[in-house]
């Protein structure tokens, strides 16, 4: 489409022999492209559009402006004379990975090698001078490659922004050579420092806008269960695996089949609800205030059933999809946390405390002795026993031993729930002071509550 926006743009400005008479049939002629684009964007969001479809075709409706822009702006230098210099125009942040929202910031980057040419300078300038002129909140940036990496070892959120950085137009090698000079310089030397920076970042983000995911008013993108959480998530994933999608994290066996499943599921449905904030509010706003909720549920399509409001089915989504947000990020945190951690965790390991049911307990988590899941589906009441060890200890699940309890609520059935020996060890976390909560939590969390007790499976 790149290609046919540049031509249409160069006929409608044809016919001007001034600079300034160029400029403003260009101006013109971008904007009704653009209040086209959006109103096409925003009609295929009323139509049902899923979130991901929607963010995925601004993004690349945003590429076609970016590319012809550049592109005439280059075409213009040309034809006063300047001889053209490498560059590169890249997008960043959540416009790089290609989720770009109606009222989001466009951020971009244009990256030159050596000295800053009058070429590179003036196509920067033109860029984004258009770019505003058309009403558009632009991030940007002009920078070296020296420039780049020393931003990146210095400056968190451009580190982050740049892990991002996908071509839109320029000289492919120079932008090959600006992510490879990134990885050798930068990304495979400071994993530790980056990690501890990245938790600091999310312990901040969760003090300012709520760290659980079922607050009442939540922001969809920075409170926890939010869409930065998995951006969190994945920096790390990028930075220590080499991973950029979900796809690629569950085929190095960093997620399960099942985690990537809901995490698409989850981020789909939340990039629809800030679709809709952005598009009822007419601004960006991320927020669902509790006088958004109704208005968004059902221009969202959730109507009221029986007893249940629309409105109530609609937060229980989001709670549900947010928790998935939530658990997975953090455990994909953690696995990036054990590769710290590896050698020194065999060391403890051969200090483990032995405890019955099949469960070891070494580095302030429960682990299954010999890492055989089918042990909780041969004897199912040692998946209570799970909790009960939990409660008693203090301590927190393994990863391995958090999915292998998510793989056999299958077994937690009638039978199950009418064991006494299931019901003693319930009844015993319930009347131990200190812990009841979070352990509730966290059979909660891992789907076990909700199984035992179908009561709270609404919750």
């Amino acid at each position: 489409m790149s290609p046919e926006l540049y031509r249409r743009a160069r006929r409608a400005e044809a016919g001007a022999d001034r600079a300034e008479d160029r400029r403003r049939l260009r101006l013109e002629f971008f904007r009704a492209v653009l209040a086209e684009g959006l109103e096409s964007l925003k009609h295929m969001h009323v139509e049902g559009a899923s979130g991901q479809e929607s963010v995925r075709a601004h993004a690349r409706f945003i590429d076609d402006l970016v590319r012809s822009l550049t592109r005439l702006s280059v075409a213009d230098s040309r034809a006063a004379g300047q001889a053209p210099t490498a560059f590169v125009v890249v997008a960043l942040g959540g416009y790089g990975r290609g989720e770009l929202h109606p009222s989001s910031d466009i951020d971009v980057m244009v990256v030159y090698d050596g000295a800053l040419s009058p070429f590179v300078q003036r196509l920067m300038q033109e860029l984004l001078y258009t770019l505003w002129d058309l009403g558009l909140q632009v991030g940007h940036s002009l920078r070296s490659l020296e420039d780049c990496v020393a931003m990146a070892r210095t400056d968190f959120p451009s580190r982050t922004s740049m892990q991002e950085a996908r071509l839109i137009d320029g000289d492919r090698k120079l932008f090959t050579r600006f992510r490879r000079v990134l990885r050798d310089n930068v990304y495979r030397h400071d994993f530790g420092e980056f990690l501890a920076m990245t938790l600091a970042e999310r312990e901040q983000r969760y003090r300012k806008f709520g760290a659980s995911p079922y607050i009442g008013e939540p922001n969809v993108k920075e409170s926890a269960g939010g869409l930065r959480d998995m951006h969190t998530a994945m920096w790390l994933g990028s930075a220590k695996f080499g991973t950029r999608t979900l796809r690629e994290l569950a085929d190095h066996g960093l997620i399960t089949p099942r985690e990537q499943a809901g995490a698409d599921a989850a981020l789909t449905f939340l990039w629809r609800i800030r679709n809709e904030l952005h598009f009822f509010s007419g601004h960006k706003n991320d927020v669902l205030t509790r006088d958004l909720q109704p208005r968004i549920a059902k221009n969202l399509g959730y109507e009221s059933e029986g007893d249940t409001l629309g409105v109530e089915r609609f937060m229980r989504d989001y709670y549900l999809h947010a928790r998935a947000i939530h658990r997975i990020s953090r455990r994909l945190i953690a696995r990036c946390q054990e590769t710290l951690s590896r050698r020194g965790s065999a060391e403890r390991r051969q200090r483990q405390q032995a405890l019955a049911d099949g469960l070891v307990f070494f580095d302030g988590r429960l682990h299954l002795a010999d890492r055989d899941s089918t042990a909780l589906r041969t004897d199912p009441v040692r998946i209570m026993k799970v909790f009960w060890h939990l409660h008693r200890l203090g301590c927190e699940l393994s990863l391995d031993l958090e999915r292998a309890i998510e793989d056999s609520l299958d077994v937690v059935d009638a039978a199950f729930r009418a064991a006494p020996a299931v019901r003693d060890l319930f009844l015993d976390i319930c009347r131990s002071w200190g812990r009841v909560a979070f352990t509730l939590s966290e059979m909660h969390e891992l789907g076990l509550l909700g199984r035992y007790l179908p009561e709270f499976g609404a919750l």
